[in-house]
């Protein structure tokens, strides 16, 4: 079987996302309850009745945090809408390559974030809204200070490397969520097993490496290990798709 076509992959597509309507409108509300619940909190609501002052810097930070978390964890995620047996067996007996499939599952978060995106509008809508009813005069949307944050952040002086650097150390960690996904079986879980084993090796690592970083590295050393990290990554994403191919509907702890 070719591994990908594009025809298939639309009908693939087209099944996946009628199949998981309902999380994905679950997902939807429950950002969307979450943040209108904190912008309400944090800019009036509750802060209000200690005679504070309104915190948009908190809800801002939120949000930030909100997206980040869910980019970096996501593919952790891709099995997360298939509840039992059935919905793990209905996904091997598609007429699709594994490739395909691997493709659509992990493309499931990203189909979350513009969902995320307009949660955060309606709830951020809502809250002027509500303040505005009620005659606060600092009323305003988040999404200023989002723009504020963003203007700070160019203000960083920080070069071309270090966003490299920063980017590829995202990617990488990144890729360990995507594993994690398909390495362990649990549904709901794979990211806190995957957080687990990532606080685990980073402690290893502390304790096996004890460097001395106050000398810069050498140019040619920096560059071998933004390659490295880069193909471990791409080494992370491979395993991941390996796995995900010898999954069963009925297994063990992990996939292998």
């Amino acid at each position: 079987m070719i591994q990908f076509n594009i025809n298939r992959f639309g009908k693939l597509a087209r099944w996946s996302l009628t199949n998981d309507k309902k999380y994905y409108t679950r997902s939807f509300l429950q950002v969307f309850a979450m943040l209108m619940l904190v912008f309400l909190s944090f800019t009036g609501i509750i802060i209000r009745m200690s005679n504070e002052a309104p915190n948009y810097q908190a809800c801002g930070v939120v949000v930030i945090m909100m997206f980040a978390i869910n980019i970096i964890i996501g593919p952790s995620l891709m099995f997360y809408s298939m509840t039992g047996k059935h919905d793990r067996q209905s996904l091997l007996m598609l007429p699709a390559s594994n490739f395909e499939k691997y493709l659509m599952r992990y493309s499931s978060w990203i189909l979350l974030l513009p969902l995320y995106a307009i949660a955060f509008l309606s709830a951020d809508l809502i809250q002027y809204l509500v303040h505005m009813i009620m005659g606060h005069d600092f009323a305003m949307f988040v999404t200023s200070k989002l723009l504020d944050y963003i203007h700070v952040m160019k203000a960083i002086p920080l070069s071309k490397s270090n966003w490299l650097d920063i980017a590829i150390f995202l990617f990488w960690l990144h890729s360990l969520y995507a594993l994690g996904g398909t390495f362990f079986r649990s549904r709901k879980f794979n990211w806190v097993l995957t957080t687990i084993v990532f606080i685990a090796f980073c402690i290893v690592c502390m304790w096996s490496f004890d460097t001395d970083i106050k000398s810069k590295p050498q140019t040619w050393t920096h560059g071998v290990m933004e390659a490295l990290y880069f193909v471990w990554a791409l080494v992370n994403f491979w395993l991941s798709y390996k796995l995900f191919c010898r999954t069963q509907v009925i297994g063990k702890f992990v996939n292998l």
